[in-house]
């Protein structure tokens, strides 16, 4: 026999499936009929090829309701050696965002997971969105993880060729090791879109006579059936007609038994029968397109452009391999700073969890017991496709951020009440700088409502929570420009926050500007930092000394903005004084206001001085007094009024974002803009208004 013959190639195929704690149980249940079921069916059906695979905790919780079944089939295939199960951060986190005791808890629930049902005990860990930060060994020896997979992209980037991403390697630090397995991307786009004699012939010009070589396939489970393929799904592909009448599963593991050069193993086999190529460090990253998607708008365009060129072969090869090696992107937490609704919930998931921690330490005498139910709202915050947008990602879903809010809010709430019980505070006004940006931000906050105003943004509010619903009337999504969008698209970029209460001063102008954000804005206060004049326990005073530009003059400014917290009521006053007299009739005061009562199913409405409207309706210019908004979802019933102390001119419309997903455009609805505009006459403006958070009655509990 020829050497060539003897030669093998090990071939772990990894399958890793996911279902966001906050979608629809209609998608859960479409993923599992049409990739889930379907795959595990396949599976069964070849006894011979060996697979890994990883489930992220919030959809073991609801495989576990909904379809025991098959969670049984899963262990069934386990016991008998077939599949290894590979664990991971049980609500699917981006580790390198957690503090590490917060890494660990994600990882022991997990662990505890599989060995409380099934007595497993998973020796490998899934990176969620393969991100990758050097620090991570000694957190995962700790908790006894022996070997990730790691995209070979990063490999590449630390200057090691495709060659070299064939073998397995240890990393450490601080002398605390791990192995790690190169991700072979040139497979990972073959599957499930061509031949899979394509895949064969990858593999065999890679065949090894040494035995040692191993090239990892990753795949998610929704890509082999509920992806859309052109004018049909995956499901289609996999496991109905394929490319020429059969299967590609079927014919896939067809070809596998067919070239028995090639070894399918488990990962932790492979580790006991082979030795680790040897150490290497890697740089902090993820994926290519993920590191494309985290640029900012006009970098990624760039980027995109070139590795088009590269595609297409319109650039030299050699210099062409040099931009795939050194082009590297940006860093996943770069999404933190492009999305700011993204930053919001993961500073308030900070903010939070250190409350806890620091009740904690307070109340020693408190079993843990007391404070399960808190943690585990706080770890399901932290499922990461909330927190950034690609093709994939979630961040402007208002569903998925409103699950996000309702954990927070949620394990604020539950601690409130063991507060309540030990005899601490929860009324207090907090100043430090929760946004992490540079600036000091005010939490005012009661038993029922909390509110967080930042001081370098206009001194406005980025998050109004009713407590008692895990609600935030401001999960809104400050609109921009992206990467997709073009001039047949109507997408806007907002210059500032879409939060409430950014203060600008207007000259009298046509609705559309206001809705398009391509109003002149005359002052210098919205955006714009205001001091922490004063603050009690349940107020709180800002000041900005800034200008007004009217007619080829600069007005000098001062506004002292007033916040008070009374029960479930936010009492908000303005005093505005101008350097000069202003004359009537020239310009307004416009004091912004963002909120969304949107949750999901949408069921809303939207009433003005006892009239209806349609928060996804454009109103005219119109003289109100009350404005009140409505979530009627049975899960949720809650309410927001703003009521002005005098009638006040507003222009009312809706924030919609133009996004893009494997399913193509879809138009968002991302909140409720209201401008009021007061009239300004004169040395000295007052303003007043308040805000009145409210549950309403006959809230369904959710099962």
């Amino acid at each position: 026999m020829s050497p060539h013959k003897e030669s093998t190639v090990f071939f772990p195929i990894v399958w890793h499936a996911h279902q966001p704690g906050g979608n629809f149980p209609w998608v859960f249940e479409d993923a599992y009929q049409k990739s889930y079921l379907p795959l595990i069916q396949m599976i069964t059906k070849y006894p011979t090829i060996r697979m890994n695979m990883h489930f992220s905790g919030s959809l073991l919780n609801w495989l576990q309701k909904n379809h025991p079944e098959y969670l049984e089939q899963v262990v069934i295939l386990y016991r008998r050696q077939q599949i290894e199960i590979i664990g991971g951060g049980f609500y699917e986190p981006i580790l390198a965002s957690l503090p590490d005791k917060d890494k660990e808890k994600q990882i022991q629930l997990m662990i505890d997971w599989w060995r409380s049902n099934y007595n497993i005990e998973p020796k490998g860990l899934w990176l969620a969105e393969r991100v990758w930060v050097p620090s991570l060994p000694p957190i995962l020896a700790k908790m006894g993880i022996e070997f990730t997979f790691i995209d070979d992209y990063l490999f590449r980037m630390a200057g090691f060729s495709e060659e070299q991403t064939f073998y397995a390697y240890i990393t450490e630090d601080q002398g605390k090791e791990i192995s790690i397995f190169p991700i072979n991307e040139e497979i990972r786009y073959l599957i499930p879109w061509k031949d899979p004699e394509k895949t064969i012939q990858y593999l065999r010009k890679n065949r090894d006579p040494h035995h040692e070589k191993v090239i990892v396939m990753i795949s998610d489970v929704e890509k082999m059936g509920v992806w859309l393929a052109g004018g049909r799904t995956t499901y289609d592909i996999c496991y109905v007609n394929g490319y020429d009448g059969n299967p590609w599963i079927e014919s896939f593991f067809e070809a596998i038994l067919n070239n028995q050069w090639i070894k399918t193993v488990l990962i932790s086999h492979y580790l006991k029968q082979h030795r680790p190529k040897g150490l290497i460090y890697l740089p902090t990253g993820s994926y290519d397109r993920m590191a494309t998607w985290a640029l900012p708008t006009p970098l990624r365009k760039r980027l995109e452009r070139l590795q088009q060129r590269v595609i297409q072969k319109q650039i030299d090869p050699e210099l062409a391999e040099d931009i795939r090696t050194f082009t590297t992107g940006s860093f996943w937490k770069n999404f933190l700073v492009k999305y700011s609704q993204a930053n919001i919930m993961h500073k308030r998931m900070l903010v939070c969890r250190n409350k806890i921690e620091e009740t904690e330490e307070k109340l020693p005498h408190r079993s843990t017991d007391d404070f399960k139910t808190i943690w585990e709202n706080l770890l399901a915050a932290q499922e990461n496709d909330v927190f950034w947008h690609g093709l994939f990602g979630g961040v402007y879903y208002r569903f998925l951020r409103h699950a996000t809010h309702k954990n927070i809010i949620n394990a604020e709430y539950l601690l409130d009440r063991i507060c309540e019980e030990e005899g601490l505070a929860t009324s207090s006004c907090k100043v430090f700088d929760v946004l992490l940006d540079g600036a000091p931000d005010v939490i005012l906050e009661n038993k029922s409502v909390s509110c967080y105003i930042s001081t370098l943004r206009g001194g406005s509010i980025f998050s109004l929570n009713l407590k008692e619903r895990g609600y935030d009337f401001l999960n809104v999504m400050t609109r921009q420009i992206e990467a997709y969008h073009s001039e047949e698209i109507p997408a806007v970029q907002d210059r500032f926050e879409k939060w409430a209460f950014q203060d600008h001063f207007l000259p009298l102008l046509a609705k559309e500007s206001l809705q398009k954000d391509t109003y002149e804005e005359i002052g210098d206060f919205a955006n714009n930092f205001y001091e922490i004049h004063q603050n009690t326990d349940t107020s709180v005073t800002l000041i900005r000394k800034g200008l007004i530009k009217l007619n080829g003059k600069a007005i000098q400014t001062t506004i002292l903005k007033t916040y008070q917290l009374r029960s479930t009521k936010l009492l908000i006053n303005y005093e505005i004084d101008f350097s000069i007299s202003i004359e009537p009739r020239i310009l307004v005061f416009s004091p912004e206001m963002n909120f969304i009562v949107a949750s999901y199913p949408y069921k809303t409405t939207g009433i003005i001085d006892g009239e209806n409207f349609d928060l996804i309706a454009s109103i005219d210019p119109t003289k109100c007094q009350i404005i009140e908004m409505n979530d009627l979802n049975e899960l949720e019933r809650v309410s927001i009024t703003i009521n002005f102390e005098e009638p006040v001119v507003c222009e009312i419309f809706p924030i919609m974002s133009i996004t893009k997903s494997e399913h193509g455009f879809k138009e968002e609805y991302q909140g409720t803009s209201i401008f009021v505009k007061v009239g300004i006459s004169g040395k000295k403006l007052l303003f007043k208004t308040e805000v009145e958070l409210k549950p309403l009655e006959e809230k369904m509990r959710k099962e």
